[in-house]
C-alpha cells in the first residue's frame, strides 16, 4: 500500500507510508490525497488517466456485521463511465428465497448464522444474492468484492466448514452456471476513497458500502 498526492502540485507524488504523506499534506488546504495499493493505480492517479474499469459487466459486493447489503450491476463499455444498471440495498433475512437454504431456512437462522458469522454472511448472501436477482448476460462476469473470502469459497480455495457458507457457495455456483456466467473475481479493499482522482473500484465499493449501511439501519 502506498499513498499518493496529487494536489497541490508542489506535494504531487506517491508517499511509501502515512507518515510521510501525513507530513506533506497536514494544514495544506486543497490537498487531495489517498491510499492505494499499488505504485502503478498512483502513477495512474498522478498522470490523470486514474483507475478506470476494463469493459466488462460487474457484480460489486458488500455487507456488514449488522445484516446489511450492498449489491451492484454494473457494465462499463469503452471510453466511458461505469453505468450501474441495478443496485439493492437489502438484509440478509428479507433478501434469501422464501423456502431458504440449508441452515438459512427462517430468519431466526439467519440471525443465528450471523451471530456466528459476523459480516462474512452478508457478504456472501450478497454474491449469491447478485448472481441471482441481477440483470446480467451470460458471459464472463467480474465479482468486486472487498472480503477475501468471497472469492476464496466461490473457487474452492477454502474449506466451506461452516455449513451457512457452504450453502450459499452452492447456490451461488449453480446459479452462475444455470445463467451461464463465466465468473471473475477482483478484489477492492474496503473504506478508499477516490478523493485523489478516478478511481472506479474505490467509488464503486463505497456505494456498496453505503448500501449495505442503509439496509443494516433499517434492521
Amino acid at each position: 500500500m502506498v499513498y499518493v498526492v496529487t494536489e497541490p502540485a508542489h506535494l504531487r507524488g506517491i508517499y511509501p507510508a502515512w507518515d510521510a504523506c501525513k507530513a506533506a499534506v497536514s494544514g495544506v488546504s486543497g490537498a487531495r490525497y489517498q491510499k492505494v495499493s499499488s505504485r502503478e493505480e498512483a502513477q495512474a492517479l498522478l498522470d490523470g488517466t486514474g483507475v478506470r474499469l476494463a469493459p466488462g459487466q460487474y457484480l460489486v459486493v458488500d455487507g456488514n456485521a449488522a445484516g446489511g447489503m450492498g449489491i451492484l450491476a454494473v457494465r462499463q463499455k469503452d471510453g466511458e463511465a461505469p453505468s450501474v444498471l441495478q443496485e439493492r440495498s437489502d438484509r440478509v433475512w428479507d433478501a434469501l428465497p422464501p423456502d431458504g437454504l440449508p441452515g438459512l431456512s427462517s430468519a431466526e437462522e439467519v440471525r443465528a448464522a450471523l451471530a456466528r458469522l459476523r459480516n462474512v454472511l452478508a457478504e456472501m448472501a450478497a454474491a449469491y444474492i447478485g448472481l441471482a436477482r441481477m440483470p446480467f448476460e451470460p458471459g464472463e462476469l467480474t465479482i468486486v468484492h472487498d472480503y477475501a473470502g468471497v472469492a476464496a469459497w466461490l473457487e474452492g480455495r477454502w474449506a466451506r466448514r461452516d455449513p451457512a457458507i457452504r450453502a450459499l457457495a452452492d447456490a451461488a455456483a449453480h446459479t452462475a452456471r444455470a445463467r451461464h456466467l463465466a465468473l471473475r473475481f477482483l478484489h477492492q479493499p474496503g473504506h478508499r476513497s477516490s478523493w485523489a482522482g478516478r478511481h472506479d473500484l474505490a467509488a464503486l465499493n463505497a456505494r456498496a458500502d453505503r448500501l449495505a449501511a442503509e439496509a443494516a439501519a433499517t434492521a
